[in-house]
């Protein structure tokens, strides 16, 4: 009995432990991949190229004439989709795509003008209906400055809702250069965060609790493990051993069902760590401790026909 006693006390010292470990980040999972083998998504362009590197594929665009050329890269009017979403992202490569600069046309310090070069740009557009019926349509704009050499680097926007404003009716990922260069884009991601049945915030708070829980049992199991030693309190022990393999198997089950419905880590593994724990703990002793009832019984007969 002294077994029972050790792995309860050890694995819900254990529980107690990882039940209070939560992620650092809000729970976020990937909505839908834009991929570029998608015949759909990137009409043929002159210059551009679709081909595949270490099984993912890489959208070329390549502007050779020396003059402007502005993509629409992706556009998104699924409404469902949109609601859900939280952020896109997209992994971008360049080569020789011109650099902001300013150059200066007049030498007469007092009268100076500058010139601007434009720069190749990725632009985030989101569009907002108006207001009221008969307003105008807002849109927000937001962007990265494409300029020079650069190798693989992740660009991302948040999909905003303001106070006062709608919902996007649709978004929209641009691609503009002013000039020559070749730009590399791997797939457009989509994210959003997860529905879960509570926060991240609350997952912690839960997780204290079942680390608490989890060390009430600890002590509960052990003293189930000297009575069955001493052979006291048979009907209790065995009954309570009974609800905690009965316990221990439905929080399973709702471990089992919160993955189903694809919550985040920190809402299944409040019911499926403790669960499987009492599930195997409990399941694996009771035949022993059973078995040592029913020695002492078999003892205390044979000593009474002596």
């Amino acid at each position: 009995m002294k077994n029972l006693i050790q792995i309860s006390l050890m694995l819900w010292l254990v529980s107690s432990a990882a039940a209070q470990a939560q992620p650092a980040q809000p729970w976020q999972k990937t909505l839908h991949v834009f991929d570029w083998k998608d015949s759909k998504l990137q009409p043929e362009l002159s210059g551009s190229e679709k081909f595949s590197t270490n099984g993912v594929s890489v959208l070329k665009i390549e502007n050779t004439n020396n003059a402007p050329l502005e993509i629409s890269l992706l556009t998104i009017t699924n409404s469902s989709l949109i609601a859900k979403a939280d952020s896109i992202s997209c992994e971008i490569k360049h080569e020789d795509v011109r650099t902001p600069s300013v150059e200066r046309t007049n030498y007469d310090f007092r009268r100076l003008s500058f010139t601007t070069l434009e720069s190749g740009s990725l632009t985030f557009l989101q569009h907002i209906p108006p207001e009221a019926p008969g307003g105008d349509e807002i849109t927000n704009k937001s962007a990265y400055n494409l300029g020079g050499t650069s190798n693989w680097k992740p660009y991302g926007f948040s999909v905003g809702r303001a106070p006062g404003e709608g919902l996007p009716t649709k978004l929209e990922l641009q691609l503009y250069l002013p000039g020559n260069g070749t730009v590399y884009l791997r797939p457009i991601k989509l994210s959003g965060v997860v529905s879960s049945w509570w926060s991240a915030k609350q997952g912690g708070m839960v997780g204290g609790m079942v680390g608490i829980f989890g060390g009430i049992i600890g002590c509960f199991g052990g003293l189930l493990g000297c009575l069955a030693g001493t052979g006291k309190a048979r009907k209790f022990v065995l009954t309570t051993t009974k609800i905690f393999i009965g316990l221990g198997m439905l929080l399973t089950i709702a471990g089992i069902v919160a993955i189903a419905f694809r919550q985040p880590y920190f809402v299944w593994y409040v019911f499926l760590l403790p669960g499987v724990i009492l599930t195997l703990v409990f399941s694996l002793n009771f035949p022993s401790i059973q078995r040592r009832y029913d020695d002492l019984e078999i003892r205390r007969m044979a000593s009474l026909d002596v």
